[in-house]
């Protein structure tokens, strides 16, 4: 470009793309809660005119927040494009063509996601890349309305690149009359396009900031339950990105991710088998016995997991301020308490992946694949189902909060799923105390009490109930009274502990230990023959040490037993076969990756007899691993040999998550010719 102002024009350019480009997206999401709104059941009622206008108000805000970062990207590769292109003869070609290409894709896979969502409800999902021929299965999309498909894609393309091109003339007309944009002078200077430069890369900043859309959807899902806005707040690209990102992760996994071993290596070190088959199958070797002499029968169980309480509370240090003292109290009355006890994964979400299918973490969100998958053997509600239990997932969060979590629940066993709009309805009918809900959900006490209500109605059927409290609501403020007080206190006089935890955590901590045990207590007052778990879905400790950063809270309460500790320390892996342990009839068999903390029956205590194995850890009862250092606790004191031991059961965990991943990928059978093949 001859002009000499050729760089400050390709910055205001680079600025009308970006505008263009953001009128695009909202078009788009217009055009696909219009489409979508139309053709489809899904689309919800608000309760008002107001609520409506608010809710579209919100969907494209966020939107518009979604869209920073795609814009972002496409602008600034423009911008740097532009800045070795733009003087060269066949410069302004490029940039036509990588404009032309950003429009085109755009609309296409805007009015392609219309297509999908016809054709299954819902927006870009893995389905999308799961067919054999991807190529006739975008046409299909394509098939149905195509004229007014085509028409959309072609007036888009025209009307966007349209505004594209009269914006870029604007800005060459007014720099080729030189009526520049100037700040507080009639003559450019060296300051004038700096000051543009450093708000241009400021706003890149700002829009390519995860920081600012990390939680959109939840905020967002949390002001309304139109589901079709909640389906187009991230938007199509998005979509597609993460389909294919989910696709790719579950295609290119191998066996080998996992272990440096072919399948068949690994199973006969993890079963401790010599002999040599043609094929195995996972079923029998993962076959465990119930030895059950007790008559008692559970009616009731509860598997309660709170969101965010700290196992680190739990320790004596704590007691000054009764953070857990009323869980705790319970050990006077029979209830065990793990010494240690591992998370299976370090996130909310693929922990409860990993509790509900009985499979190790693989580092595959099973739950977006719930529509591809079937029910697991290992899975909690299956093996519930079978004993006659009534299974139910009760989440104090919304149903979207983690995507399609309801499916992979359903897919998995349970008979029914009930989320934050049930326990906000039940609260306000039977006229509970407000407030209802919070920005993650409904609260955990108008949770418990729902969860009793529908106990206290179907008493007489058998029931299994999952209970997965919502994510702590931390943008709460906190109350100043005596609760606070006192913890405040305990923090300056004990400076170490404060630089770890605040006083919302710890007074959260003590609230959902008193509600907890509340629950309890008012439950087996009624129905002695009940059982109780109680759980976190993963450490919140501080890395003080390794047992503190992997370990959560395990309590088992069960009125009318008086179960006998085999080991004392486990993972959430061994929670379905301590409980099959204890209420299951005698010579019941079930599939499971872990082994029974407790049981009726009278056994000697073996010291190093269990394993537990975590995330990245694995522990016995005087050591806990991460692969690379020991860590003894409870006194524990080395011995000869402890890092041959420690690396052999760690081991093992990479092992448990390879044959987890073959059931996922292949199934339960593992033939020795194919061991070396599917491997790689």
């Amino acid at each position: 470009m001859k002009n000499a102002h050729w760089f400050r024009e390709l910055l205001w350019k680079s600025v009308v793309f970006a505008l263009v480009m953001y009128g695009l997206f909202f078009s788009l999401r217009l055009g696909f809660v219009l489409y979508a709104g139309l053709s489809s059941s899904d689309a919800s009622e608000t309760s008002g005119l107001a609520d409506s206008i608010l809710a579209y108000f919100r969907a494209f805000f966020y939107g518009f927040l979604y869209d920073g970062k795609i814009v972002g990207i496409a602008s600034l590769v423009y911008f740097v494009l532009g800045l070795f292109l733009c003087q060269l003869p066949t410069g302004r070609k490029v940039l036509r063509l990588f404009i032309s290409l950003c429009v085109v894709l755009s609309v296409g896979v805007g009015v392609s996601e219309a297509g999908f969502y016809r054709v299954y409800g819902d927006t870009f999902n893995t389905t999308l890349f799961s067919t054999d021929s991807l190529s006739s299965f975008m046409l299909s999309l394509w098939s149905e309305h195509a004229p007014w498909k085509l028409f959309a894609l072609l007036m888009g393309c025209l009307v966007f690149l349209g505004l594209m091109r009269m914006g870029f003339k604007i800005v060459e007309f007014l720099h080729t009359k030189r009526s520049y944009i100037t700040f507080g002078s009639q003559r450019p200077t060296i300051l004038q396009p700096t000051i543009l430069l450093v708000c241009f890369i400021s706003w890149e900043v700002f829009v390519l900031s995860d920081k600012r859309v990390k939680n959109l959807a939840q905020d967002f899902k949390a002001h309304t339950t139109e589901k079709i806005l909640q389906k187009s707040l991230p938007g199509a690209l998005r979509d597609l990105t993460q389909a294919y990102k989910i696709y790719r992760q579950i295609e290119h996994s191998a066996f080998s991710d996992y272990v440096e071993q072919t399948p068949i290596q690994a199973l006969g070190e993890f079963f401790d088998i010599s002999t040599n088959l043609e094929h195995y199958d996972l079923q029998t070797l993962l076959q465990k016995s119930v030895t059950n002499p007790s008559s008692t029968k559970i009616e009731h169980i509860f598997y309660i997991v709170v969101d965010g309480l700290n196992g680190w509370y739990c320790d004596k240090e704590f007691d000054e301020i009764e953070a857990c003292s009323a869980l705790k109290s319970l050990l006077s009355k029979g209830a065990f308490k793990a010494n240690v006890f591992l998370q299976n994964a370090s996130q909310a979400i693929t922990n409860a992946q990993v509790q509900i299918s009985g499979l190790f973490d693989i580092g595959i969100p099973l739950h977006l694949l719930s529509g591809q998958i079937q029910s697991f053997q290992t899975a909690l509600a299956t093996n519930f189902n079978s004993l006659g239990y009534k299974t139910s997932f009760f989440f104090g969060a919304s149903a979207e909060h983690w995507q399609k979590f309801d499916e992979f629940v359903r897919a998995q066993g349970f008979s029914e799923s009930f989320y934050d709009t049930h326990i906000v309805q039940n609260a306000k009918t039977r006229a509970y105390q407000s407030p209802y809900e919070h920005a993650q959900g409904a609260y955990n006490r108008h949770l418990l009490n729902f969860v009793r209500d529908k106990l206290f109605i179907n008493y007489q059927q058998r029931s299994f109930n999952f209970i997965l409290t919502a994510p702590y609501p931390k943008e709460e403020s906190t109350p100043q009274d005596a609760l606070t007080e006192r913890i405040e206190a305990f923090l300056q006089a004990n400076p170490q502990i404060a630089k770890h935890t605040d006083v919302p955590s710890l007074r959260y901590a003590y609230e959902q230990d008193k509600l907890v045990h509340k629950f309890i207590q008012d439950i087996s007052a009624r129905f002695p023959n009940t059982l109780f778990v109680l759980t976190a879905n993963h450490s919140d400790s501080p890395p003080l040490s390794l047992k503190a950063k992997h370990s959560v809270p395990f309590i088992l309460y069960a009125p009318s037993l008086q179960p006998i500790t085999i080991a004392n320390t486990g993972s959430h892996i061994d929670i379905m076969p301590t409980i099959l342990e204890l209420i299951a009839p005698d010579g019941h068999t079930y599939m499971s990756f872990g082994t029974p903390l407790l049981s009726n029956k009278h056994s000697i205590y073996q010291t190093d007899a269990h394993q537990a194995f975590g995330d990245d850890v694995v522990a016995n009862n005087r050591f806990i691993y991460d692969g690379k250092q020991i860590e003894y606790f409870a006194q524990g004191l080395e011995r000869d040999k402890d890092k041959e031991l420690a690396q052999r059961v760690f081991r093992r965990l990479q092992q448990g998550r390879a044959l987890s991943w073959w059931i996922f990928k292949n199934g339960y059978v593992i033939e020795s010719q194919a061991s070396i093949i599917e491997s790689k």
